[in-house]
């Protein structure tokens, strides 16, 4: 996303109001119908402007969507539009941003249950709701804009491939199926050789991929409920493989083979290679899946503070404790690293920036609050807001 966008300040508004109401909000996302039989390639449908998620500590996950217009006509047609694309992306939440309102599209707004704010209200709410405090590349744009710089790659280059695969072609993928895909990435044409920790390029590839993983995984482990911990290794089984019914008939097909072939282990056999490893962590994100959501949080501030260069993170805005998400956070960078077979320079490259996002000090954290550059100040909407004005 860049500055030439006409969209472009509404989209960081939606984004700072998104990231105060606790979600994780990516801009920019492709809307896609998956490949099929009928047509080979994934097809666009059109692009999510701030797209959220939010994982809550029982496993529920709330998807937000904020359509930003900064034209003045045909705000009907638009609310009709985001309402269609809330069946399509399930959302729980629903916003729609545009210049003027008429009061038909309001009417029309009210009665499907779209929130539309028109420009005057925007000012109004990021003033309410002090969103212009939320600070740094994160939130101004640059953070994208290093993004962009660093993975503009040439055509026909296999990096420009990958990051293509994972901008749209992934998320047509079932969650237990991306997660699989994720922690395959590096076996696929020696990629695992080729990316470098010492190239920022590679670095920041290794972190958009990440924060995918991060992002899948919250989705995987949201079919799982805390029951779940008492048998874990089975019902992991049984999700990434689409169920105990088509799990069971696998373990027969792989029953017939050993017999024929004398192969190992029938169960072992279906098991993706690196299934110990997504086991254990997956074990540990069902047990404190509270640390779940800020761990995928700093996992996507790292990715914007990394690619602007602006060194550490800011300490973490959340509720939870933030040395237990920058942990989460670290571990589920390590599983990346380790199941791609990638050099764990990686990992030193990159969970330095985590650490920055973990507590402080009572008398640190007043001094970090600041308005200095790269700080984001300590919000959410559970604060204290600022005073209302008298009438």
């Amino acid at each position: 996303m860049s500055s030439n966008d006409q969209d472009h300040s509404y989209k960081l508004l939606g984004k700072r109001m998104a990231w105060a109401l606790g979600y994780v909000p990516l801009l920019n996302v492709p809307v896609s119908l998956p490949a099929n039989t009928r047509w080979r390639a994934a097809t666009d449908l059109t692009d999510a402007d701030v797209y959220g998620f939010r994982f809550s500590p029982s496993g529920d996950v709330s998807r937000l969507l904020i359509d930003c217009k900064t034209t003045s006509g045909r705000a009907v047609d638009r609310v009709l539009w985001v309402r269609g694309l809330q069946d399509v992306l399930h959302l729980d939440e629903l916003y729609l941003f545009k210049k003027k309102l008429p009061e038909n599209a309001r009417w029309l707004a009210h009665e499907l249950k779209v929130n539309c704010l028109d420009e005057s209200q925007l000012h109004e709410l990021d003033s309410r709701l002090g969103l212009n405090r939320l600070k740094g590349p994160y939130f101004d744009g640059c953070g994208y804009e290093g993004i962009e710089a660093l993975l503009t790659f040439p055509k026909g280059s296999e990096y420009r491939t990958l990051l293509q695969f994972l901008r749209t072609t992934l998320w047509t993928l079932q969650p237990a199926h991306r997660v699989l895909t994720l922690l395959n990435l590096g076996r696929q044409n020696g990629l695992h050789r080729k990316l470098r920790a010492d190239n920022r390029a590679h670095v920041c590839l290794v972190l958009f991929a990440t924060r995918a993983l991060a992002i899948s995984l919250g989705l995987l482990i949201s079919e799982l409920n805390v029951v779940d911990v008492l048998n874990v290794e089975a019902r992991l089984r049984e999700e990434l493989h689409g169920g105990p019914e088509s799990l069971a008939q696998k373990v027969r097909f792989a029953d017939a083979i050993r017999r024929l072939t004398g192969e190992v282990d029938s169960q072992l056999a279906i098991d993706h290679e690196d299934f110990p490893l997504l086991l254990e962590e997956v074990n540990r994100l069902l047990i404190r899946r509270y640390a779940l959501n800020d761990a995928v949080r700093i996992t996507d501030l790292a990715l914007h503070y990394f690619a602007a260069g602006a060194g550490a993170l800011p300490r973490h805005l959340g509720g939870n404790d933030s040395n237990l998400s920058a942990k989460m956070a670290s571990d589920i960078l390590a599983l990346f690293v380790k199941s791609n077979s990638l050099d764990p320079s990686f990992s030193l490259a990159i969970i330095g920036l985590f650490a920055g996002a973990t507590e402080t000090s009572s008398d640190e954290s007043g001094h970090r609050r600041q308005d200095e550059q790269g700080n984001i100040e300590q919000f959410s909407l559970l604060s204290p807001l600022p005073p209302l004005e008298e009438p």
